[in-house]
């Protein structure tokens, strides 16, 4: 019996989404040429990618400059709802889940950087697992 658990908690431990090679390569891409736009460090991306988001306007540039090279954010700083909803759907119980995430983050505030950067923000505080890339 213990085996039989064992065998069943590393089976679902491996099937939990994580990034794919791809996602971290395509996402590493984006954030490089990114990050030679905005000039932030990256302390600041790392930090935020594990959940510490500082509050720097370099950094917001970057999220928004990722959002938009990833399909995310128009040049105008729309978020692209239904692209944001597909990819919060792959790391979601269920798309009640999905629509309550999408609803409570992505929210207009007064500049596009701050747009894109507070929905990210709260994606990823809900979803650690999300990916902005396919």
């Amino acid at each position: 019996m213990k085996l039989l658990y064992c065998l069943i908690s590393l089976i679902l431990l491996v099937t939990v989404q994580a990034l794919t090679e791809a996602q971290i390569e395509k996402l590493n891409k984006i954030s490089k040429k990114c990050q030679n736009e905005t000039g932030v460090s990256q302390e600041i991306i790392t930090k935020a990618r594990n959940g510490d988001w500082e509050d720097d306007p370099k950094l917001k540039r970057q999220v928004f400059c990722v959002a938009r090279n990833a399909g995310l954010a128009t040049e105008s700083g729309e978020v692209v709802v239904d692209v944001l909803r597909g990819r919060v759907r792959k790391v979601s119980d269920n798309d009640e889940e999905t629509e309550k995430i999408i609803n409570k983050c992505a929210i207009k505030r007064d500049t596009v950087e701050e747009t894109v950067f507070n929905t990210f923000k709260c994606v990823m505080k809900n979803k650690p697992k999300f990916s902005p890339v396919d």
